[in-house]
């Protein structure tokens, strides 16, 4: 229910001053002062001043509460859709193909490393290719011993395995061993479909065996992980609804969480949510940051309009109307900056709270002390 009173409060005080320095007349109407000396939370209006002062009061109702949580998120290739290229020899940089933000295809040569292993590696391919060959004449002409035979098969297969250990493809290793192919550098492939985010060496650069020389990355679609805290961790779940924004807020995302990790990190003491999302305009990109707000809707439970709220250096409260002319500031534990709608479990359904008015009623409060 909705109660309204008219008060102005200024005027009143300065009247009831004028009353009281005069010899005669009417008594002064009781001062809000005096009737909060033993309550300094408390204020009680006199009559004249409830004729003056503009009030509205709603009731605390239950109601089910959705309530917002904001994780911080940063964005991320998918863990399948990120690769370096690496090189598997020890030698020089002879040749680099791209550069950052190149798109780059699977099996395109980025980068040829000079390499002082890889012309005997090619010597021996050939030459277990062409004793192979050799004994499986004479097996045809039926003169083949047994054991040459396995051994040269042994021999070839050991020749193509070093060569497919350090990247080389096996259709370009059967050319290689034909001739029909020069294998003088060792060529480096993208190992998937994506962009070129990185290139960790320059032109002649020496470069040892297990060295990154590119980071590439398919950022379509993309993921963004949101950090979750322990004491957050009963809020948020599989397949919630979330809205994602950056930084600069020009665009907002929306997406449902596909995993939360089932480890708390012992550092952060956060746990991971993971949304994958839609990238085809490219304008996630890997390592910006982002905020994750999940919203969560509870049992119904006492609750108040946000707006209702006042704030002071001991916390939030609002202002509880005891009677027609009482009012008392309650303490509440929730936060004045959310929006919509918010619990308040210490107040009872039924309760009514200044909805107007409440800042001239905290104004009289004040001066009272």
């Amino acid at each position: 229910m909705t109660h309204r009173f008219s008060f102005v409060l200024v005027p009143l005080l300065v009247a009831a001053l004028a009353v009281s320095g005069c010899g005669g007349g009417e008594p002064a109407p009781q001062s809000a002062e005096a009737d909060t000396a033993a309550t300094p939370n408390t204020i009680t209006l006199s009559e004249a001043q409830l004729r003056e002062v503009s009030v509205d009061t709603m009731t605390v109702t239950e109601r089910p509460v959705t309530t917002t949580l904001e994780l911080p998120a940063r964005v991320r290739p998918g863990a399948d859709q990120e690769a370096y290229v690496t090189s598997l020899v020890s030698g020089r940089v002879e040749r680099l193909r791209v550069s950052p933000g190149d798109r780059v295809r699977r099996g395109e040569v980025l980068a040829d490393v000079a390499a002082p292993d890889l012309s005997g590696m090619v010597a021996d391919l050939r030459q277990a290719r062409d004793e192979l060959d050799r004994q499986r004449r004479l097996d045809e002409r039926g003169v083949a011993i047994e054991k040459n035979m396995r051994a040269a098969e042994r021999q070839w297969q050991a020749a193509r395995q070093r060569l497919r250990s350090i990247g080389v493809r096996r259709d370009r290793i059967r050319r290689v061993a034909t001739g029909q192919e020069d294998l003088s550098t060792l060529p480096l492939e993208a190992p998937l479909t994506g962009v070129v985010l990185d290139r960790m060496t320059v032109l002649g650069a020496p470069v040892t065996q297990g060295e990154r020389l590119y980071r590439i990355a398919d950022l379509q679609p993309i993921r963004v992980v949101a950090r979750v805290f322990e004491q957050s961790l009963d809020k948020v779940r599989a397949g919630q609804s979330v809205t994602i924004t950056t930084p600069r807020g020009a665009r907002t995302y929306e997406g449902t969480i596909d995993r939360v990790t089932p480890q708390v990190e012992t550092k952060s003491r956060a746990a991971s949510a993971r949304i994958v999302l839609d990238n085809k305009e490219g304008r996630l990109r890997p390592g910006m940051y982002a905020t994750v707000r999940v919203q969560r809707t509870g049992e119904p439970q006492p609750a108040l309009p946000a707006d209702v709220l006042l704030t002071d250096a001991s916390g939030t409260y609002v202002l509880v109307q005891e009677d027609a002319r009482t009012f008392r500031r309650v303490y509440v534990d929730t936060d004045a900056s959310t929006d919509g709608t918010v619990a308040v479990p210490s107040l009872a359904p039924g309760t009514a709270v200044v909805s107007a008015g409440a800042y001239q009623i905290v104004s009289a409060l004040s001066q009272s002390r």
